[in-house]
């Protein structure tokens, strides 16, 4: 968690910023959804339609990510010299569109077609697979937001490394990765490992997902949830490991929601 007032503000503000991009990015891509005929589900015009509002979408989170980075880093280490990534903005140099194409047709299109195959109405299959083409679509858009944040970390000479900032209601998942606190500086990028998640230096982020990060410049300080969601790790996964402890922690941190 930030040491500043000003940088905790920063935080709170990008994420919810980020989450109004996801908001904007779901609206659009179900319009476009909603125009695609099911019965013609290989259409490279729709596709084309689809990436490029995504590109629009993933230019507006690398630019909040910038303006936060800068802003969250001159609260936190005001001494510090002045620092712009070289990298440039993720929204237009990352090679991010082959694993949109992969996870549209994974979640939409191939989907879709499944279910028609199965005896589903194809418009019934079609509003079937949307939410899960819209996720995609979010995480695809957040990930340029948080790929310029790893880029900034892995160049800055003042990071130490980051903390996982989730929402207000995070998946168990999330809550799990938030729990471990801290995580030191990134050195590589690891493209995703499936079509529904990313994966950069152990942080994950899945279809849906709105978690951040946060730089970490200073002593390490766990936001409130992260601190319930490592205590409630403690005491769930007493004496478990690997797969085990994560099914004791999913299943204790959901008890707890439902209470």
């Amino acid at each position: 968690m930030a040491v500043t007032s000003a940088g905790r503000a920063a935080t709170t503000a990008h994420r919810l910023a980020q989450g109004r991009v996801s908001a904007r990015v779901v609206a659009d891509v179900l319009g476009l959804w909603r125009s695609l005929d099911p019965l013609r589900l290989v259409d490279p015009a729709w596709m084309g339609q689809v990436l490029t509002a995504l590109a629009r979408h993933r230019e507006t989170s690398a630019e909040l990510a910038a303006s936060y980075y800068r802003d969250f880093r001159r609260a936190e280490v005001p001494a510090a010299a002045a620092f712009t990534p070289s990298a440039g903005l993720a929204g237009t140099s990352s090679p991010w569109r082959g694993r949109a194409v992969t996870s549209l047709r994974v979640t939409g299109t191939r989907l879709v077609a499944r279910l028609i195959l199965g005896g589903w109405d194809p418009a019934r299959a079609l509003d079937k697979a949307g939410p899960g083409v819209a996720a995609a679509s979010s995480r695809h858009v957040l990930d340029a937001g948080r790929e310029y944040v790893q880029t900034a970390l892995r160049a800055d000479p003042v990071a130490r490394g980051w903390l996982r900032v989730t929402g207000a209601d995070p998946c168990s998942f999330c809550a799990m990765l938030a729990s471990r606190g801290a995580t030191g500086k990134p050195v590589l990028y690891r493209s995703e490992r499936s079509a529904t998640t990313s994966s950069k230096t152990g942080e994950e982020y899945h279809d849906g997902c709105h978690c951040q990060a946060e730089p970490v410049f200073g002593p390490v300080v766990l936001p409130e949830a992260s601190q319930r969601f490592a205590a409630l790790w403690e005491t769930s996964t007493e004496g478990l490991s690997g797969k085990a402890a994560r099914n004791a922690f999913r299943r204790a941190y959901n008890a707890a929601r439902r209470g």
